[in-house]
């Protein structure tokens, strides 16, 4: 009877033991998809999105947003961006998109040969590539800083165009502000 009441206690510490180790390893894999395919929290570095975000503020990332639609004219974008041999994300304004022209001319930006004035609050100083009209491809997109006159995006060589496949996701909230 003594040995029939210690194997029971002993099976049953076993499937406790096992119920625990197989809730553990479900909580990690729901972690591990969460942060991979739905959302991330970054940290800005930088000032070309000033006074949406600064730097050193935290946000958080909706990558399940860029899965299911494609970007929109005024998302907050985080895109990966290669320099060099690292690849780094950086935070943008998303203003063209696929088979749109884009050009800064006397400090405005145009779409399609129209004034985008709800855009920018102050003249943009350096049109760089887009002082010649920009057509852009089936899946690309323009993108500029907030902080315009102090932003390298899409005006420069180095970044240019952003194809479709280089957007992590879309900002959603700021979760922790430094200013």
């Amino acid at each position: 009877m003594k040995n029939y009441r210690y194997v029971e206690r002993r099976n049953r510490m076993i499937r406790n033991i096992g119920l625990w180790v197989g809730e553990i390893l479900l909580m990690i894999l729901l972690a591990y998809l969460l942060v991979h395919y739905c959302v991330q929290v970054i940290v800005v570095h930088g000032e070309s999105m000033q006074p949406a975000y600064y730097d050193n503020d935290m946000i958080l990332v909706s990558k399940l947003d860029y899965r299911l639609r494609n970007p929109d004219r005024g998302d907050a974008a985080v895109i990966e961006l290669e320099n060099g041999s690292s690849t780094h994300y950086s935070i943008k304004r998303v203003v063209g998109l696929p088979g749109e022209t884009v050009q800064i001319s006397e400090g405005k930006l145009y779409i399609n040969g129209e004034a985008m004035d709800d855009l920018f609050d102050e003249d943009i100083l350096s049109a760089g590539l887009a002082a010649y009209e920009i057509r852009l491809g089936e899946n690309e997109y323009f993108v500029m800083g907030d902080n315009c006159n102090n932003s390298e995006d899409s005006r420069v060589a180095n970044i240019g165009n952003i194809d479709r496949e280089r957007f992590v996701g879309c900002v959603k909230v700021k979760l922790r502000s430094s200013q």
